[in-house]
C-alpha cells in the first residue's frame, strides 16, 4: 500500500536538536511517518546508519552522553 505523504504529516527539523533535515534524509533515515527524530548535527553517521534518526535504540554511544563523542570536542585521552 502506497502511502500519500502530506506536508502536515512531516516536519522539515529534527526532533532533537531542531536543525533542518531534507526530504530525502527524512524520508531515507526517518521514521514510517517521514520524522527526523536525529541529524546529522546533533548526532554521528554511526548511529544514524543504525536507526536512530527513525527513533531507534542503538548500541552505539550517544554523541550527548559522552564528550568524547561531541565534534570539535577532545576529552582527555583521545586524539583524531
Amino acid at each position: 500500500m502506497l502511502k500519500l505523504v502530506t506536508e502536515s504529516d512531516e516536519s522539515p527539523t529534527c526532533r532533537n536538536c531542531g536543525a533542518h533535515v531534507s526530504e530525502d534524509f527524512r524520508r531515507v533515515f526517518g521514521d514510517e511517518d517521514h520524522v527526523a527524530h536525529r541529524c546529522p548535527e546533533c548526532d554521528t553517521t554511526r548511529r544514524l546508519s543504525r536507526g536512530s534518526a527513525a527513533g531507534v535504540e542503538v548500541a552505539v554511544t550517544d554523541p550527548e552522553e559522552s564528550a568524547a563523542h561531541r565534534s570539535n570536542e577532545q576529552a582527555e585521552g583521545w586524539s583524531v
